[in-house]
């Protein structure tokens, strides 16, 4: 007699707590997973004084919690998880730093006066930039609308005004982008 009341004290927890998730759930496709869940609570619920009254020398209970863990076996999967993170950084930190150059060479390509630039940056551990050395070769912005004549010597080098004015508008521009100083960015002209 014991056993039937048990089992019909644990339905009844079940369909109290099995009624009050419905009203709460909204009408989707989870309904049907926590019917499941539920039906399997049923299950359980009369299985296990069943089982407890017709074999009385076993213990049914379910005990993973009582299970213990070898100390050594976190320790390890602990190391394995900070080679990953560090693996992860690393190879996110260099994306990031190829990305920043290409960004950065395409912004410089942009002030009058640059053909093309090549950018080299240096990030701190955190990930800001640190130092900027761009290595720029000048030349002669030309629209579609403008021709001019075509020299032999095309790599002609300008002159140091020029080059001065270019290196004046990349600082105004790293500066105002990146945030950098003007002691943090380094220009060089090729040929000169």
């Amino acid at each position: 007699m014991d056993v039937i009341a048990e089992i019909v004290k644990n339905l009844l927890v079940i369909i109290i707590m099995s009624s009050f998730l419905e009203i709460m759930l909204p009408d989707g496709n989870i309904k049907p997973f926590v019917r499941f869940a539920i039906g399997l609570f049923v299950i359980i619920a009369v299985l296990s004084p069943t089982l407890s009254y017709i074999y009385d020398d076993k213990n049914f209970q379910i005990s993973v919690w009582d299970d213990k863990i070898d100390e050594h076996i976190p320790q390890e999967i602990q190391a394995r998880g900070q080679k990953v993170q560090e693996q992860i950084t690393g190879k996110s930190s260099e994306l990031m730093k190829e990305k920043l150059e290409g960004q950065i060479s395409a912004v410089a390509v942009l002030v009058p006066g640059v053909d093309d630039v090549h950018t080299q940056v240096s990030v701190g551990e955190d990930g800001s930039l640190q130092r900027l050395q761009l290595m720029v070769r000048p030349g002669k912005n030309k629209s579609t609308e403008e021709v001019e004549k075509v020299n032999v010597f095309s790599g002609s080098p300008q002159s140091d005004t020029e080059q001065k004015e270019i290196q004046r508008k990349i600082l105004q521009v790293m500066g105002n982008l990146y945030g950098l100083k003007g002691e943090n960015i380094e220009i060089n002209f090729e040929g000169g």
